[in-house]
């Protein structure tokens, strides 16, 4: 007997769909014919450009990155500049030094970018910062315009993986 009326519950309940369908349709219907279909058309604009854009990338001579490679103990191996790669001792930051004032010789305007990993400890980024700095003032006093003299350093550090 639980059974049957169990049964007569379920068969009571229908869901007639038909009338929302055909109000859809006709919704439809109804926003197609009212809408209008319009060509778009292309508009000539004279847009002006600027004297000196700032959104020009710099050029790769303009601009010389530093990495500071890490090791394990929170030091530097080695530093690459470009595609050199100069010893982490003294004579490595005097021989990256020369080949910086090189460059600053070349192109007084350069950025220098320094990236160093977050584990790296500042005692070894610092003497890549000085080096760039005395490059800077050597390229300088060797004929260099006097605007140079000063470097622009961009510090970066790179997150731990």
């Amino acid at each position: 007997m639980h059974r049957a009326r169990r049964h007569r519950e379920r068969s009571g309940l229908e869901v007639n769909l038909t009338s929302l369908i055909d109000v859809t349709f006709l919704l439809i219907i109804f926003f197609v014919l009212v809408s209008k279909l319009n060509e778009v058309e292309n508009v000539r604009l004279d847009l002006p450009s600027p004297q000196e854009p700032m959104t020009v990338l710099p050029d790769s001579k303009q601009q010389v990155v530093i990495n500071v490679l890490p090791d394990n103990a929170g030091g530097a191996s080695a530093y690459r500049v470009g595609v050199i790669d100069f010893p982490s001792n003294l004579a490595g930051q005097n021989a990256m030094k020369s080949h910086l004032a090189e460059l600053y010789q070349a192109n007084p305007g350069i950025e220098v970018n320094v990236r160093a990993d977050r584990s790296t400890h500042y005692e070894h980024v610092e003497p890549v910062m000085r080096a760039v700095s005395l490059a800077a003032r050597i390229a300088a006093g060797a004929g260099a315009p006097p605007a140079s003299g000063m470097a622009r350093i961009n510090l970066v550090v790179l997150k731990e993986r």
